[in-house]
């Protein structure tokens, strides 16, 4: 066949990228045409995306696109889960869309778990009650707007709230919308915490939710401004983590790897239990309709904060090197909510060990290995404790996203697991979204996929031990 060309419009916490995938009949080639930050704005301590500006970066992106190549088949757009913005009537943006990060709704939290306990959220939903979770916003802005009950005619999820202004048309992806806390275990609308939460279920009756659907052709406006007038919009793999697990086998537990660490495995059924909701595991959809059951864990954070803070007297690399060769069996708990913080983490570290009787590293090779260690040994306790609740054996992980690159991180998984351990591709949201895009055109079948990953990228093994 020839070649296609397909945009992916991926966006992470700290910028946007657009991404041209060439496929060629067996595999993609991902080349980065543009990339923008993506910096959440501060008004009057509430924090907000910076949708119009970044609507303006996509185009900008698309003109960029444009002065390579116009022959482009399709375009889809993938970011974190949770947030969402309002369209009114006529079609307007109401409210700019807030960041999960926002803590003005925290006020209102309380309230919300007096009229339906926590557990019984989890019940309904089997997504993990937290602070980020849609329903939290939403039921705040209904307190603080209240007029926004008659005005809104749809609850849009980011990626659609971005699709919606490049075609007009209105849709909402399954996956994205799985984040949100507001369906039900059966995938639909959760009349029982719309109403017990005086959400209006009309905002969310705009369409059936859908995994991968073709929306249509960018507005004249945007054709004109672009010149890729042949481009179709896909509503896909919304969510970035289903994006990115579109890339690795269902018979593996799946660890997606950054900043955060998502882990878990693929069902056709979610995971509720006492035990579940104790270990804090959340259940979420895939691209494809079937559920994610994972827990989101902080990991190489600690390190990126101790990197910075040493005043780039190292690199990345040349830390994780010089942590290879080390021995030391002290260990941290990265879960402990102080490493989430944004202060000295060589402190909060070395206090840390202090309190648990522990040997405090000599020289920087420890110290980062102390860190990669702990990050390894949290992941094979998540694994640990997914294999108990779900009664699956898995003989492999298969990690996927920046992370991957640091080789100690994969070996120790491997060690601790006692696992084999793939890794790659390291673009795995980007690598997804532009899979989730073939899907839907039908120039791949589901059963194809793991081909066309190994003919893009190099997929590296780690043996236990080894």
């Amino acid at each position: 066949m020839s070649e296609t060309k397909h945009i992916a419009i991926d966006f992470g916490a700290s910028s946007g990228r657009v991404i041209l995938g060439t496929f060629d009949g067996h595999k993609v080639l991902l080349e980065e045409v543009y990339r923008f930050a993506n910096t959440p704005v501060e008004m009057n301590g509430v924090l907000y995306w910076d949708f119009p500006k970044l609507f303006q970066e996509i185009k900008n992106g698309l003109k960029a696109v444009s002065r390579i190549t116009t022959a482009v088949e399709s375009l889809a757009i993938d970011t974190w889960g949770v947030d969402f913005g309002y369209i009114d009537q006529h079609g307007h943006l109401l409210l700019l869309p807030k960041n999960y990060r926002n803590e003005t709704k925290l006020k209102y939290q309380e309230a919300i778990y007096d009229c339906l306990s926590e557990f019984e959220f989890y019940e309904e939903t089997g997504v993990l009650p937290s602070s980020i979770n849609s329903y939290v916003q939403l039921y705040a802005d209904l307190q603080e707007h209240p007029w926004l009950k008659e005005t809104v005619a749809h609850v849009l999820f980011m990626p659609d709230l971005f699709n919606y202004f490049l075609t007009e048309q209105t849709n909402v992806n399954y996956a994205i919308a799985s984040t949100s806390g507001l369906l039900s275990t059966e995938q639909k609308w959760s009349t029982k915490v719309l109403d017990t939460l005086g959400i209006p279920e009309h905002w969310f009756q705009q369409s059936d939710m859908t995994l991968h659907t073709i929306l249509g052709s960018l507005t004249p406006t945007l054709v004109k401004e672009t010149g890729l007038k042949d481009l179709q919009v896909i509503a896909s793999a919304g969510h970035d983590t289903a994006a990115s697990i579109l890339t690795v086998a269902s018979d593996a537990i799946f660890i997606s790897c950054g900043t955060w660490s998502v882990i878990g495995i693929q069902l056709e059924q979610p995971i509720i239990s006492k035990a579940a909701y104790k270990s804090c595991l959340t259940n979420e959809g895939t691209s494809d309709g079937y559920i994610k059951c994972l827990k989101n864990l902080n990991a190489l954070w600690v390190l990126q904060r101790y990197w910075s803070e040493q005043g780039h007297q190292y690199s990345y690399n040349e830390l994780v090197k010089s942590a290879v060769t080390c021995k030391i069996d002290s260990y941290i708990d990265v879960e402990d909510p102080i490493f989430l913080k944004h202060e000295n983490m060589y402190e909060l570290i070395r206090q840390h060990l202090i309190e648990t009787g522990q040997r405090i590293p000599n020289h920087v090779g420890e110290w980062v290995r102390v860190v990669i260690q702990s990050i390894a040994l949290n992941y094979q306790q998540t694994i640990s404790a997914i294999e108990k609740l779900s009664g699956r054996h898995y003989d492999r992980v298969h990690m996927v996203g920046g992370g991957i690159q640091n080789r100690l991180l994969c070996q120790l998984t491997a060690d601790l697991t006692n696992k084999e351990v793939v890794t790659g591709p390291v673009e795995a949201s980007a690598m997804g979204n532009i899979l989730s895009q073939l899907l839907t055109l039908k120039l791949i079948e589901k059963s194809e996929i793991q081909q066309v990953i190994n003919a893009s990228v190099e997929l590296n093994s780690y043996v236990p031990n080894e």
